[in-house]
């Protein structure tokens, strides 16, 4: 497992013996964000390395907590002069703040397939009430490995004015990222195609 970025997603079951537990494959995994920029284009980013571990218990979604943890370090917004500058004191100051945190409150089922979660996100120092929207994509027994592999995608806008990481002005760069989690994880403690769980 990596230490460049550590992230720990937790989903907790009603310990009904239906809980699973789940390794992320980071293979085909992305954690993305967006951000307008000038109104010309929808700028993309992403965070590049991650550790994902989740106890899953998918006959009862809404009965789950989540908890995640980011280093700043590792953003990649696709130029390594931005790179340089992100983690800098004029946005993340990741010196003084190295982790964006995420810890959930309360998840609720809205569909057969999808909930929403609520919970407290930490950036910079800052906590504040972040939404996201969860869709529990699939769940099949994988063809080669002979294991369960799950996949899901989590929604959230985050203002980032607020957190204190946005200080450019309005006309050039937004206010609102746009983040997008594309999780696929196997049953287990190990993802079946890679010793390390690298998977850069």
């Amino acid at each position: 497992m990596t230490t460049a970025l550590s992230t720990m997603l937790l989903w907790t079951g009603a310990a009904l013996g239906e809980a699973k537990t789940y390794t992320a494959d980071k293979w085909h995994t992305r954690v993305l964000w967006n951000i307008d920029h000038m109104g010309m284009t929808n700028y993309a980013g992403r965070f590049r390395d991650f550790d994902i571990q989740f106890v899953f218990d998918e006959d009862d979604m809404s009965n789950s907590t989540v908890e995640v943890s980011i280093p700043v370090a590792s953003i990649d917004t696709f130029s390594s002069e931005l790179n340089s500058k992100m983690p800098g004191e004029g946005f993340f100051d990741a010196e003084k703040f190295p982790l964006i945190h995420f810890k959930s409150t309360k998840v609720e089922r809205s569909g057969a397939k999808t909930v929403t979660m609520l919970g407290d996100m930490t950036i910079k120092g800052t906590t504040l009430p972040v939404t996201f929207y969860v869709t529990y994509n699939n769940g099949v027994e994988h063809p080669r490995f002979k294991l369960h592999n799950v996949g899901f995608t989590a929604n959230a806008q985050i203002d980032s004015r607020v957190f204190g990481v946005n200080r450019l002005p309005p006309w050039m760069v937004g206010t609102i990222v746009s983040v997008r989690v594309e999780l696929e994880a196997f049953e287990g403690d190990t993802v079946p195609y890679y010793g390390s769980n690298s998977g850069k």
